[in-house]
């Protein structure tokens, strides 16, 4: 591999940023900093991202309604840095269809994010039914915040070709499955993304990624605040790859997987 100089790898002003995957608020389990709206605006300004996609904290529990009203306060507060993410939770079905409505119709959100292994309700059983077919018939995209096998999401993407998957940590890599069958999924189905938010990134690791999977399927996201926002920033600057393939990583698959669609 050839690298260019520290100096201009590390210039972020000749991209649009977009992080994929952030949160907001505090943490039940541990303490976090910088991971309010200020902090999280101040962190972009200093490390040169235009915008990025939360879901409150709280909402990794079962009170995704007051998850998604903290989201839209925050959208409100800092117009076109934030993009929404709606949670969902599939224990909850007859509650749910209204909060996917009222988080789209009022809210100003752009995307819905599924937590199954914090809901207690795997992408398996049939409580996300109702979400996946809200979603296809708003033709939206889908965060998936789950380490199922990649045959289900494989499953997912042929029943509901209007939704856009985007397999959140690229799959996890903590059950056994390696994260390049979940890229494997993303390069055979159009409507599937991966994004590579906390995921391990060792030297060359990106690179080989979007040769097993192709630039238009992986997505940029940094999990901030668990994660520093400069880490996730730099794994994609500091990669051997074209300006135009690290555009695509860092915003272009991302605006364009929420992108909304109409007929």
């Amino acid at each position: 591999m050839t690298y260019k100089p520290i100096s201009e790898q590390l210039d972020t002003s000749k991209y649009k940023i977009v992080d994929s995957h952030a949160h907001h608020g505090l943490y039940h389990k541990f303490d976090i900093q910088g991971g309010f709206e200020d902090d999280l605006v101040s962190q972009m300004d200093r490390i040169g991202v235009d915008a990025m996609a939360i879901s409150p904290m709280v909402g990794l529990g079962l009170d995704s309604r007051l998850a998604n009203d903290i989201t839209a306060e925050v959208l409100k507060k800092y117009p076109g840095r934030f993009y929404g993410m709606a949670l969902a939770t599939g224990n909850r079905p007859k509650e749910i269809l209204s909060e996917l409505t009222r988080c789209f119709d009022n809210l100003g959100m752009s995307f819905i994010k599924l937590h199954p292994d914090e809901s207690s309700c795997p992408m398996t059983q049939k409580c996300y039914d109702h979400i996946y077919g809200f979603a296809a018939e708003r033709k939206l995209a889908i965060l998936n915040h789950d380490w199922q096998s990649p045959k289900r999401v494989e499953e997912l993407a042929k029943k509901y070709p209007q939704v856009r998957f985007i397999q959140a940590h690229s799959g996890g890599n903590w059950d056994g499955h390696r994260e390049d069958d979940y890229f494997r999924v993303a390069r055979e189905y159009e409507n599937v993304f991966v994004d590579i938010c906390a995921s391990p990134i060792f030297y060359g690791a990106l690179e080989a990624l979007v040769e097993i999977a192709g630039a238009d399927n992986i997505i940029f996201g940094s999990d901030a605040p668990f994660l520093n926002l400069a880490f996730g920033v730099g794994k994609v600057l500091m990669a051997d790859l074209s300006c135009q393939d690290k555009q695509k990583i860092f915003a272009d698959n991302f605006l364009g997987a929420i992108a909304p669609r109409n007929g």
